[in-house]
């Protein structure tokens, strides 16, 4: 397995954690689980955004302080045959080592942050086993811990695969697939969510146009229509190539052109629903504006270790004022750990 902390498409958490009602149940679950270390799965259509829920679930637990392993079957050229892990686990062991030599005295000896298993279905026999192994003894093989507490890791897995079918036909191990599903977050796909369209077409327009120099203008209501009535079958990712396409050549035309080539329907004509738009997009401001506010709460309660008063002093605000917001930010009072069963 090769193990990354990077990939080349990173969707914006807006498209994850959007404003439509399709998404109501995963952003419930994901506030339960947000500051525990339960092992979760994530299934989803490929360009659904799973890595990115998975990087958002580790900013909360254990922390942006600590590292976010990708891992994946070596190589994609030789995806299916090469699905191994390196043994002992010298990557992974490697990767806690310098993460935490990076990190200096503010983590944990150890601490080695998550391990992102992408496509945890295409894992070939003995992958699993390590995994499952893995998971059993709550500690990485060959890391030495005779000298400080465990390694301190949360597993995340995603797959795009009926990884139940798999089960029943033996090709992926029952015990592992109960220690990895603790937790299930499904993301619907972008057709299921259109809703969500405006707001996406809205913060790829002013990102790629910053990114790239362009003057193109805002979508239109004819564009974000041909947007609305497209299935897109790879979902964000095909999403976000369009948006570029259209920031880059500034044309509508030829974006509806390109849509209609793909199978999209005509759009009907031009309506005014910017004003469901303006809701949408308020909306979504609102959500980052309460993700940024919990996310300092979450840090300054850790840098004070979980003292409300000291946190407080810290935010310069008033004790009473700081429990309103961490009840109402969702963050626990403590910090929770929730121990893997045996």
């Amino acid at each position: 397995m090769a193990v990354t902390s990077r990939n080349g498409f990173l969707p914006p958490e807006e498209s994850i954690l959007g404003a439509s009602s399709a998404m109501n149940e995963v952003r419930e679950k994901l506030e339960k689980i947000a500051y525990t270390d339960v092992a979760v799965l994530i299934r989803g259509e490929v360009g659904s955004g799973k890595e990115v829920l998975a990087r958002l679930i580790h900013k909360k637990y254990p922390g942006e302080e600590t590292p976010f392993h990708k891992v994946t079957p070596a190589g994609r050229a030789g995806w299916r045959q090469s699905a191994s892990f390196m043994t002992p686990c010298e990557e992974v062991k490697s990767a806690g080592e310098n993460g935490h030599e990076a990190r200096g005295s503010t983590a944990s000896p150890g601490c080695i942050g998550t391990l992102f298993f992408d496509e945890v279905a295409e894992l070939n026999s003995a992958s699993q086993r390590t995994l499952a192994q893995l998971l059993y003894d709550d500690k990485l093989p060959g890391v030495d811990t005779s000298d400080y507490a465990p390694p301190l890791f949360r597993i995340i897995c995603s797959t795009r695969h009926d990884l139940d079918r798999a089960v029943s036909l033996r090709s992926f191990r029952e015990d592992l697939f109960y220690s990895i599903n603790i937790v299930s977050l499904c993301l619907p796909p972008l057709r299921a969510r259109r809703e969500d369209i405006p707001g996406l077409a809205m913060y790829f327009w002013e990102t790629y146009r910053e990114e790239l120099g362009s003057i193109a203008p805002a979508p239109s209501d004819s564009l974000i229509d041909a947007l609305e009535a497209y299935d897109w079958p790879g979902n964000i990712r095909e999403f976000a190539s369009v948006m570029r396409s259209y920031v880059l050549w500034g044309s509508v035309g030829e974006i509806i052109d390109e849509l209609a080539a793909r199978g999209a329907p005509a759009p009907a004509p031009a309506h005014n629903n910017s004003a469901a738009r303006g809701v949408s997009l308020k909306r979504l401001a609102k959500q980052r504006v309460r993700e940024v506010e919990r996310k300092i709460i979450f840090k300054t309660l850790s840098e004070t270790q979980w003292n409300r008063r000291r946190a407080a002093r810290a935010l310069n605000i008033s004790y009473r004022t700081l429990l309103y917001k961490i009840k109402e930010a969702g963050v626990p009072p403590k910090r929770i750990t929730v121990k893997r069963e045996r």
